[in-house]
């Protein structure tokens, strides 16, 4: 059994794997998440609603990282950054 997985790993796989290969399908996606209900509560309703990945419609349905998805894989490779950000969200500064 795989050890289970944060939420910013999760979204590092994802925008990893767009970045590497360039653009990714949905059975790309589902292969890294498991499963469909999976995908649709990570890229449906992250991030493609949130605008870090755009879908290029054609034949064959590719899902590419926008600006943002870039901007949040640097932030998430960097993870004194994100660590900080995690601190700094909430109503106050959260103690670790």
């Amino acid at each position: 059994m795989s050890e289970p997985r944060n939420p910013a790993q999760i979204a590092f796989q994802l925008l990893s794997f767009i970045d590497e290969k360039g653009r990714a399908t949905r059975w790309d996606l589902i292969k890294i998440l498991g499963n469909t209900r999976q995908f649709g509560h990570w890229v449906e309703g992250f991030l493609l609603r949130d605008g870090f990945v755009f879908e290029q419609k054609g034949d064959t349905l590719f899902y590419t990282l926008t600006p943002n998805g870039e901007l949040l894989l640097r932030l998430l490779k960097n993870g004194n950054v994100m660590r900080s950000i995690v601190r700094l969200s909430g109503k106050r500064l959260r103690r670790l």
